[in-house]
């Protein structure tokens, strides 16, 4: 074993003597498995989710569009300025804003109009940067909920409410519906007006109607490695950079002892009193000690610095 050993020892000194091979051994992985572990590691269990940035500019000032407003500020997903139009369209124009959201004037008459279906449907501006179509496609879809919170509340509800109803009814009754839907539509108004106009004690001692909202919840649980075990993006990032510089060290190996027998060192080895086999296997253990040292190196980094664990699946 005596010359196994030595000529292991002789291609670890000639690995550590290259500054180049030990930076690519060894920094390289690190840095390139921190950088794909940033990007993908996902959000913490303790770290509270990216919130959207987005404008409303609300140039109604109605019930229904100050409760758009407020259920957006409230909402966990957005964090919500209030500027003028023009400044709104200066964000997003500049990037600071990913959504600008105006709420033109006279929104909420012609959404509790348009809530039975009997006006035209108010339009809300959005502007926002064309290369945001995910955070656009997000506050549409929470918009959505607000204003149909909001708008249902103030109809089922909300003096404004009790107005549009009152001013409704005639329309609906000249309208040319048929005379089934129309009546339909007609005692069910005038049932709401009634029920609002007789308080009872269950009524007051709440903070009144929340009109119509979503009806789920979501429960979002992560399957990990095993139970209440965290996603940790670092885990999967350094494992498979790990497996890549494996097999960067067995093709590396393949192609030293090409370069070797090309320059005539493999005659040299070969002239020794030492078998083929041991000559390869000798090559074969060295790097094998490389590579395990590089997986050592990486994930005693991962666990230091980014608190990667090792785990049985």
């Amino acid at each position: 074993m005596t010359p196994f050993v030595a000529m292991i020892r002789k291609d670890l000194q000639l690995f550590f003597a290259d500054r180049r091979a030990v930076i690519m051994s060894f920094a390289v992985p690190i840095a390139i498995a921190s950088f794909f572990g940033s990007i993908f590691s996902g959000p913490s269990r303790n770290r509270e989710p990216a919130r959207i940035s987005i404008a409303i500019v609300d140039e109604d000032g109605s019930a229904i569009s100050k409760a758009v407003v407020t259920g957006a500020q409230a909402d966990p997903n957005l964090r919500v300025t209030m500027p003028t139009a023009d400044e709104a369209r200066d964000e997003v124009r500049r990037g600071r804003t990913s959504v600008a959201v105006i709420i033109p004037k006279d929104f909420g008459d012609k959404a509790g109009q348009a809530f039975f279906g009997g006006g035209e449907k108010p339009p809300l501006d959005v502007l926002f940067d064309p290369s945001r179509n995910v955070e656009v496609a997000m506050v549409r879809g929470i918009l959505t909920e607000h204003v149909m919170q909001a708008v249902s509340k103030e109809m089922f509800g909300g003096e404004h409410g009790r107005t549009l109803v009152t001013q409704a009814l005639p329309q609906i009754e000249a309208s040319t519906m048929p005379e089934d839907q129309k009546r339909a539509l007609v005692d069910m108004l005038k049932s709401i007006n009634n029920f609002y106009r007789q308080p009872s004690a269950a009524s007051q001692a709440t903070a009144g109607p929340r009109g119509i909202t979503m009806p789920y919840t979501v429960n979002e649980q992560p399957m990990t490695a095993g139970q209440n075990v965290a996603y940790n993006g670092y885990a999967h990032s350094f494992a498979g950079m790990g497996v890549q510089f494996l097999l960067f060290a067995a093709a590396n190996l393949g192609i030293e002892i090409l370069l070797e027998r090309q320059k005539g060192l493999w005659k040299r080895l070969r002239s020794a009193p030492v078998s083929k086999a041991m000559l390869l296997g000798a090559r074969v253990a060295s790097m094998t000690i490389v590579g395990l040292m590089t997986m050592l190196v990486s994930f005693g980094f991962a666990m230091i610095v980014f608190g990667v664990g090792l785990r049985a699946a």
